[in-house]
């Protein structure tokens, strides 16, 4: 018995298997979802900044009883400073009649002593760190340097002698140099300067063994003055005297050549 082929149409009308198709599509549309979803997550992965590192700050432990000690340590050597600083300016001033450099001299070693003295106070300076103690030193230089000039100078004292500078010598309208020579005889005018760090008591000329004291002019331009007449010629002393109402002296000396009128 021959059996019959089926044709091509008659394929067509074969039953289809249902199940393994829908496995098939379902097995696909696993494999594209899950496929998708990996590019998609990689995709946001690129996107994603970087997570940056956050820093906290931990402030270190805070002793405060420790950090009020030292500043009350501090304050103290500060204070101490300021009290030496105006006694060694006062032991200063009473050691100027002397010579300055006395009082200078002081007023430097106690500076440099200034640790030194402190520490024979009962405190406790541990807690006193290098560098306070030479911003000690060097305010106590200051101040006792200022409170030394300030007692040199009035209302509180006046140790220092009148300065009498830039000496000029006149004929008429003619100056003549240091050292004077060749003046003619006649009106002879000697015109200086003198300042005080006070108020001046007198400014006197003379010639020393012989003539004087008279009393020199303060001129308009504040400078002293005193006009002699020479009617001998020959070499002529003279000495000028600035006096201060605290009683410093302070003289200046000089000589000039008279002669005659060739």
């Amino acid at each position: 018995m021959v059996e019959s082929v089926p044709t091509v149409q008659e394929h067509r009308h074969f039953p289809i298997n249902h199940w393994r198709l829908q496995w098939a599509f379902a097995s696909s549309k696993g494999f594209i979802t899950e496929l998708l979803l990996r590019r998609g997550m990689a995709h946001k992965k690129r996107k994603e900044p970087a997570v940056k590192e956050e820093y906290r700050f931990v402030p270190p432990d805070f002793n405060e009883k420790e950090f009020l000690e030292k500043d009350i340590a501090i304050t103290k050597t500060v204070l101490l400073s300021a009290l030496l600083a105006v006694v060694f300016g006062v032991i200063a001033y009473f050691t100027t009649d002397i010579t300055f450099i006395i009082g200078l001299l002081l007023i430097l070693v106690g500076a440099v002593a200034l640790r030194k003295m402190i520490e024979l106070f009962p405190l406790d300076l541990s807690a006193v760190e290098n560098k306070t103690w030479l911003g000690n030193g060097l305010m106590f230089f200051f101040l006792a340097l200022g409170v030394w000039i300030l007692l040199l100078n009035p209302p509180f004292g006046d140790a220092i002698e009148p300065q009498i500078r830039d000496l000029e010598v006149w004929v008429g309208d003619v100056e003549y140099q240091r050292p004077y020579q060749n003046v003619p005889v006649g009106n002879v005018t000697f015109n200086v300067t003198v300042f005080d760090n006070g108020e001046l008591s007198k400014v006197q000329f003379s010639f020393i063994g012989s003539e004087g004291p008279w009393d020199m002019v303060k001129g308009e331009d504040g400078r002293y003055e005193y006009t002699h007449t020479f009617e001998v010629p020959g070499t002529y002393t003279f000495e000028i005297t600035a006096v201060d109402k605290a009683g410093n002296t302070n003289t200046y000396r000089s000589s000039i050549g008279i002669i005659e009128p060739g």
